[in-house]
């Protein structure tokens, strides 16, 4: 039996036996987001700030309402 690392989201630590996960490639290093915490990287991406390396730098999504 191979040894298989468990992915997790980088926002909740949920893990992919729990909750579906998107793959995230930023700033050349691949890391994971869950379906659940995925809006926070769209609309408040300062909420990931300290989870995800460069975050700050990220815009929120522009809202037209």
């Amino acid at each position: 039996m191979e040894n298989q690392i468990i992915k997790n989201c980088l926002s909740c630590n949920r893990t992919e036996n729990e909750i579906p996960l998107i793959s995230l490639n930023y700033s050349a290093k691949q890391t994971y987001i869950c379906s659940y915490c995925l809006p926070l990287l769209i609309h408040h991406p300062e909420q990931l700030i300290g989870k995800l390396k460069g975050a700050e730098k990220i815009p929120p999504a522009q809202h037209n309402d």
